[in-house]
């Protein structure tokens, strides 16, 4: 995929940073290459924003700080955006794939390669800094830590939910409002995500990832 795709293939892009000088110098990096339809802070209703302007990919900047605050971006997958993160340090990559983000990428260097990273995740695809790859990688679909390379969607984090709860498909078919065949596919595709055995596996490994609560 080359570069120039990036305005056919990502839509809307919306720049989200706490740092108004980072917020620019990607807008900038982005210049003639897609569509910046916002440059947001973030703030707690920032998720509402990104729906309000029909945002297709989202670049989150988590900033310089070891411990950057995960709640907004959760937010903005779970309703539904393609969110590409860019982190201060290795060791946060696989808490922001754990919290739905479908690339990583680390603050330094980012930007070149920025417009590819795009292209790559609004194609469906994981998108990681070759230096973290080492780090996150153990197994084809495993990360070390046990983080599945494709995150949980919306609606699977939804059925996780149920399952930590310990309900079967049918239980799930009917909080969810939502055929029992179709229950069964999503728990399905948790259990392959996850790469577990069983239900409980599942959820184990879901607690561990902060996925769910027990």
């Amino acid at each position: 995929m080359r570069p120039d795709s990036i305005r056919r293939s990502t839509g809307r892009v919306a720049i989200v940073s706490d740092d108004p000088l980072a917020r620019e110098s990607l807008a900038t990096t982005l210049h003639n290459r897609a569509d910046v339809a916002a440059m947001l802070g973030a703030d707690a209703g920032v998720a509402d924003t990104l729906e309000q302007i029909a945002a297709d990919v989202v670049i989150w900047d988590l900033g310089p700080t070891s411990h950057p605050d995960l709640t907004g971006l959760r937010a903005a997958v779970d309703a539904g955006h393609t969110v590409v993160a860019l982190i201060a340090e290795e060791r946060q990559g696989a808490e922001a794939l754990a919290a739905g983000a479908a690339g990583v990428h680390l603050r330094d260097g980012a930007r070149e390669r920025l417009p590819m990273m795009l292209a790559a995740a609004a194609e469906g695809l994981i998108v990681l800094d070759e230096a973290l790859k080492a780090r996150l990688v153990g197994s084809r679909r495993m990360a070390l830590d046990g983080l599945p390379l494709e995150p949980l969607t919306a609606r699977e984090r939804e059925v996780m939910s149920l399952l930590a709860e310990g309900r079967s498909n049918r239980d799930i078919a009917l909080a969810l409002g939502i055929a029992e065949r179709t229950a069964k596919f999503h728990v399905n595709a948790i259990l392959e995500k996850l790469d577990a055995e069983g239900r409980t596996e599942a959820v184990v490994r879901a607690a561990r990832l902060g996925l769910v609560v027990l």
